[in-house]
């Protein structure tokens, strides 16, 4: 009797310290991944926004294929998105290019922390484009970040995705 009730002590035990470690991992790798996107976002502004749903005011949310992207570097930002929604006047008729398909070098980045919970609210103007005049991302600490583009011809288009460390090219 004495050697089951000792057994089911340790096992107990056993699975308890288990369930009280792997929460200390979990929490390890959350503070990792926070960590992670603090250095690329903030300390060294080169990061990738990688869209995965796009909503444009008119319509409803729609799942994008892999490839739609915003490369974000210093002196640099690279868009390869796609715009769906309304263009007003400015807009040269049957245009199938995407407006924001387009290389900045003229910009301004501005980085807030957020006040509740981790993360940081970016907002870029840009001086250098004609159509598109703001970028504002709000990114998460766990690396999930939105993005709002405004527009001086166009309805306004936001897009969720991940915030990723630009690869390096081989």
């Amino acid at each position: 009797m004495k050697s089951v009730i000792l057994s089911f002590v340790i096992v107990v035990f056993l699975s308890f310290s288990n369930s009280l470690f792997s929460q200390t991992s979990k929490e390890d790798k959350q503070k990792a991944q926070a960590q992670h996107i603090t250095s690329i976002v903030v300390d060294s502004q080169h990061y990738v926004f990688a869209a995965q749903t796009a909503t444009p005011v008119t319509g409803g949310m729609k799942n994008l294929s892999y490839g739609y992207d915003i490369i974000i570097s210093k002196d640099t930002i690279n868009s390869h998105m796609p715009y769906f929604g309304r263009a007003y006047g400015g807009v040269a008729y049957g245009s199938n290019t995407s407006p924001l398909e387009f290389i900045s070098t003229k910009f301004k980045y501005t980085s807030i922390p957020k006040k509740k919970g981790g993360g940081w609210d970016i907002t870029i103007d840009l001086q250098d484009q004609s159509d598109v005049k703001k970028l504002l991302f709000s990114i998460y600490d766990n690396g999930s970040a939105s993005l709002i583009v405004t527009s001086n011809n166009r309805s306004q288009i936001s897009f969720s995705g991940d915030i990723e460390a630009v690869k390096p090219k081989k």
